[in-house]
C-alpha cells in the first residue's frame, strides 16, 4: 500500500518516467503482486492511486473505465467522511464527466455513473462533511458545463467558486486542476482560446508550487 502511494508521489513530481502505469522506484505493477481477490486490501489500494492518476494526469478514459468495470463496483461503497475515500469518489466523478463531455456516443452511460457518485458526494456535504465542499464545487462545475449549455456565464461562475473554494482550503492542486477543467470548457464549448489559455497558464502555475512536474512536463 506505502509502495503505490509512493510510486503515485514519484509520478507526479516527474521523477519517473511513467504517469498513470506504476513502475518504477517504488514498484512495478507488471511483475508486483496484487490481490487476486478483488476485495484484497492491495487491490483497492492500486484502484484509489490509479484513479486518482487517471484524473491528475488527464487520462479520463482509463479513469473511466475503471469506474465502470464490473467487478469493482461491486466492492466499493461510499462511506464515512474519510478524505482519501472522498478523494477517490472526487476523482473518479471527474473522470466520468470529462468522458461525458468528450465522447458523445457514451455520454449517457458516463453521465449516469457520474450523477450518481456526485449526488453521493453531495450528501455527504448536507451531512456536514467538511472534506468535500471544494469536490462537489467543481463537480457542480463539470455538470453544468455539459447540462447548461446555454447558460455560459452560469458556468464560469460555478468555475470561478470551485478555484475559489479551493483556494480557501488550501488545496492548490485542486485549484490548478479546476483551472485545467474550466479551461477546457472555454476552449472546447466556448471557443474562448484566450482565456482558457490564461487558465492553463495557472493551472501550469499552481501544479509547479505543488511540486506536481510530471503533470507539468
Amino acid at each position: 500500500s506505502l509502495r503505490m502511494h509512493w510510486q503515485l508521489c514519484l509520478n507526479l513530481m516527474g521523477s519517473s518516467s511513467n504517469t498513470v502505469e506504476f513502475s518504477g522506484k517504488a514498484m512495478n505493477e507488471k511483475e508486483d503482486v496484487i490481490d487476486v481477490t478483488l476485495t484484497g486490501p492491495s487491490h483497492v489500494t492500486f484502484l484509489y492511486v490509479k484513479t486518482v492518476a487517471s484524473s491528475l494526469f488527464g487520462r479520463y478514459e482509463l479513469g473511466a473505465h475503471l469506474a465502470i468495470k464490473k467487478g469493482d463496483k461491486q466492492i466499493l461503497k461510499m462511506i464515512g467522511g474519510d478524505f482519501s475515500s472522498m478523494m477517490f469518489w472526487f476523482h473518479r466523478c471527474l473522470c466520468l464527466y470529462a468522458m461525458a463531455r468528450r465522447n458523445k456516443t457514451k455520454k449517457r452511460q458516463y453521465m449516469s455513473q457520474a450523477k450518481h457518485i456526485h449526488k453521493g458526494l453531495t450528501n455527504s456535504l448536507n451531512n456536514k462533511n467538511p472534506n468535500v465542499l471544494h469536490y462537489v464545487s467543481l463537480l457542480d462545475a463539470e455538470k453544468a458545463a455539459l447540462t447548461q449549455k446555454k447558460n455560459q456565464e452560469d458556468v464560469r461562475k460555478l468555475y470561478f467558486a470551485a478555484i475559489t473554494m479551493s483556494r480557501r482550503v488550501g488545496c492548490a492542486h485542486d485549484a490548478a486542476l479546476v483551472q485545467e477543467r474550466f479551461a477546457d470548457y472555454l476552449l472546447n464549448s466556448v471557443g474562448d482560446s484566450q482565456e482558457a489559455k490564461y487558465h492553463i497558464k495557472g493551472a501550469i502555475q499552481r501544479y509547479t508550487m505543488w511540486g506536481a512536474m510530471g503533470i507539468v512536463e
